[in-house]
């Protein structure tokens, strides 16, 4: 018995379901989130500070141990957020002008890492090798008690962040580049966990009017 042959439709509707599986392979591993996920190799993202940690010493580590800054800078783009992960971070009824400054700020910064991968060389000093990962929740940074970690750690503009924009109940991190002995360096500020991966906010401050 000769066996049946496919239909024309069904080797058109298999080509275009290999086409679509293609091109959705090419865009995950396009995307920063994709190219920092290579560049991390087997490292595995977790929402704790101990992983922050590790994922900054990582960045530090490449940029002035192995030198590969593009690496580096790889690693870096994927903690900058696009509009849906930054989402994750803040409140419903935040002030659409204010979320779009932000999110303005993100793309900025994004674009400008994708073109020139020396900038990530002065992420911090190369005697700066001790990383210091700092955390409170949005009340926290909001109450600003005297002597707490958002007290002592975050600057008075996160505390303005968690105000307008931040979402009750999460945490963010504040990530410190020191030299051994000393109690003040590079800072960078709040991180958080999307429900995937870290991102970062950072001095969003800057972008109020």
């Amino acid at each position: 018995m000769i066996p049946s042959q496919p239909s024309l439709s069904t080797i058109m509707l298999l080509a275009l379901v290999l086409a679509l599986s293609a091109c959705g392979e090419d865009g995950a591993g396009d995307s920063p989130e994709g190219k920092a996920a290579a560049a991390l190799g087997g490292f595995k993202q977790e929402n704790t500070p101990e992983n922050l940690k590790a994922l900054m010493e990582s960045i530090r580590e490449t940029i002035h141990e192995k030198k590969d800054l593009a690496k580096a800078n790889a690693i870096f783009r994927g903690l900058i957020p696009d509009a849906a992960r930054f989402a994750r971070a803040i409140k419903d009824d935040v002030e659409p002008a204010v979320r779009d400054g932000i999110v303005k700020m993100h793309s900025g910064l994004a674009e400008a890492a994708a073109k020139d991968d020396q900038g990530i060389a002065t992420l911090c000093k190369p005697d700066q090798t001790v990383v210091m990962v700092h955390g409170a929740t949005t009340e926290e940074i909001i109450q600003y008690k005297k002597d707490s970690v958002a007290f002592l750690e975050f600057p008075g503009g996160a505390r303005q962040v968690a105000q307008q924009v931040l979402k009750p109940g999460m945490k963010f991190y504040q990530v410190e580049f020191l030299e051994p002995g000393k109690d003040a360096g590079m800072k960078y500020h709040l991180f958080y966990w999307d429900g995937k991966q870290w991102s970062m906010i950072g001095p969003a401050w800057r972008t109020f009017k």
